[in-house]
């Protein structure tokens, strides 16, 4: 018992143990006069007493709570009692501890054994509080209903909403909705009974403007079950003019071209026929000559679109003026791929990639369609900005920044295929990505990067900006100010965080430019529990399933020891010191 006990103070003993001894010394002396009767060894004995009973009151003794091998239960939301009962029959010793998000998790604690967390998991800003235990993370199954959810926030006037996801558990009978702002049904899917199934729904955007749609979920006697928020900011189409050059037709470009003059931009082609003889064909736009690529001719048009060929066989000249064009004027540029580009590290911006072996893939978007692909997938990197993921979550197009403008490609192969079997819709929706992301975009003061459009009343909310302004000065739209910093090496990047207060559409805006705004919408944690409950068990597999070679400080979980004993066998010393003298007096 005596061996287990600890001191809280510990750090003070040798100045605690120094100022006692010096007291004690001081007595002694006092009482010095006395030596060698017997009342001197009975007052310096008393006062030795007294010193150490005040040490240990101030190095505040304690004990522990749990033994070295004792197992704690940490229980978060929607924990199996099953589980736990389980736990408790293997282990008898076990503690439990109830989570409380944003509180101390496991007070008094440091480190046991092992932490058992249990049911959804703790949430991500509590992570740091595990950090110095043993934790074996115990989840339950995944939750019943949909737990991947997605679709793009921003959208053209004319284009096609598409939602696609995932749903665990279905009930059969039940019925996914697609409702607009008006609750009117554009689309549904009755689910089946299986143990997970993925769904897509969609609709057209007719009118520009910022619109709340629902995903709502019934019974199969009507009953509603949820209704989820789906806030979509619906914008006006801007045309662009697109350079398309070939080494020789394709039947990719034949029919990209199609689909970019329906959509009304100006596309101008140019395909070799034979050596030093080209076809050209203009949609949306009048004739002009254009011979070598040139900052001149390159200057008019708001995306270049070359396959690998064509850029393998550039002159200096063209070479140097297109990468002028794209650093200084914004140009976009996208590199259609043949099987030699995956070996060339001479392309602009050049990308690296990994072979694998499938040349099929799905995109995240439309997870049951398969799309051809060269057996090759980009390198995760931090230049790399995806554009489409694959159902795995890898990057199959994307582009990186070159100056003010962007370099694009993509592993996909033979995307007119879409169109062939039918799926003109997903093949629209593709293309109208891809465009839209690396087309050259006007010069604005302000550039807003927001990682998503829906946020959570009182929760924060991320945002991030660009801007030469040198001072910006960031306000919601209740005239509060939101505090930010600047990237300290990105000098015109600035990031901040603001807890919305009130539901439905929101707006931050920058005082010095008032045409600068984000707009976003706020929601409650009353909707997308279950996809939020997923994505917090998902947090939890990667943060405690992960395995780490970092070596764990025993500590054992301790109580301070009621110090009360102490104090009366310190007041009965002191009293004895000063009574001693008064009683021989008289």
């Amino acid at each position: 018992m005596i061996e287990d006990i600890i001191f809280l103070h510990s750090n003070w003993i040798p100045y605690i143990t120094i100022g006692a001894i010096v007291i004690w010394l001081v007595f002694v002396w006092k009482e010095w006069s006395h030596f060698r009767k017997r009342k001197f060894w009975m007052n310096i004995t008393i006062a030795l007493f007294a010193m150490i009973s005040l040490s240990i009151i101030a190095l505040k003794p304690a004990l522990p709570i749990l033994g070295k091998n004792t197992k704690v239960a940490l229980l978060t939301n929607g924990y199996d009692t099953k589980q736990l009962d389980s736990l408790q029959k293997v282990h008898k010793r076990l503690k439990t501890f109830l989570y409380k998000a944003n509180q101390t998790i496991l007070e008094n604690i440091h480190t046991s054994d092992t932490v058992f967390v249990l049911g959804d998991g703790v949430a991500p800003f509590d992570f740091w509080q595990l950090e110095h235990h043993r934790i074996d993370y115990i989840n339950n199954d995944l939750p019943s209903g949909v737990v991947r959810f997605q679709y793009d926030q921003s959208r053209v006037v004319g284009e096609q909403l598409e939602c696609s996801g995932w749903y665990n558990n279905p009930k059969k009978g039940n019925r996914l909705i697609l409702e607009g702002p008006g609750g009117n049904s554009l689309d549904s899917i009755f689910l089946v009974s299986d143990s997970a199934a993925s769904f897509q729904l969609s609709t057209e955007l007719k009118a520009i403007g910022n619109y709340v749609f629902s995903l709502v979920e019934k019974d199969s006697l009507g009953k509603l079950l949820s209704r989820d928020p789906i806030p979509v900011r619906v914008m006006n189409r801007t045309h662009l003019r697109i350079l398309i050059v070939n080494s020789f037709p394709t039947f990719e470009t034949k029919y990209l071209k199609n689909y970019l003059a329906a959509m009304g931009h100006q596309v101008l082609i140019k395909s070799r026929i034979t050596k030093g003889k080209y076809k050209f064909e203009y949609f949306n736009m009048d004739r002009m000559p254009l011979g070598t690529l040139s900052e001149k001719n390159l200057a008019s048009f708001d995306l270049v679109m070359l396959d690998a060929t064509t850029v393998k066989n550039l002159g200096q000249h063209s070479r140097t003026a297109l990468e002028n064009v794209i650093r200084e004027q914004g140009l976009g540029f996208f590199i259609q791929p043949d099987d030699n580009f995956f070996r060339s590290s001479k392309s602009i911006a050049a990308f690296d990639f990994d072979r694998e072996k499938s040349t099929e893939t799905s995109l995240v978007s439309s997870p049951k369609i398969k799309i051809r692909k060269y057996p090759f997938l980009f390198k995760e990197q931090f230049q790399v900005q995806a554009i489409h993921k694959n159902d795995t979550e890898h990057i199959v197009s994307a582009y990186k920044h070159l100056g003010k403008g962007k370099v694009s490609t993509t592993v996909l192969e033979s995307t007119y295929e879409l169109v062939l079997n039918g799926k003109t819709t997903e093949y629209q929706q593709l293309w109208s990505k891809v465009i839209n992301t690396i087309g050259k975009k006007e010069p604005a003061e302000v550039n807003w990067y927001e990682h998503s459009t829906l946020g959570i009343k009182d929760q924060s909310y991320s945002l991030r900006l660009r801007t030469a302004i040198p001072e910006p000065e960031v306000r919601t739209s209740s005239g509060y100010r939101i505090p930010i910093r600047r990237d300290i090496d990105i000098s015109n990047l600035w990031t901040g965080t603001t807890y919305p207060k009130k539901l439905g559409w929101n707006r931050i805006s920058v005082a010095q430019d008032t045409t600068a705004v984000l707009e976003y919408f706020v929601t409650d944690t009353s909707t997308w529990k279950t996809k939020s409950r997923y994505a917090n068990i998902q947090r939890n597999r990667r943060q405690f399933d992960t395995p780490t070679e970092k070596v764990i400080e025993q500590t054992l979980a301790v109580a301070p020891i009621n110090p009360m004993g102490l104090y009366i066998l310190f007041l009965l010393c002191v009293g004895y010191l000063w009574l001693a003298p008064k009683i021989e007096k008289e």
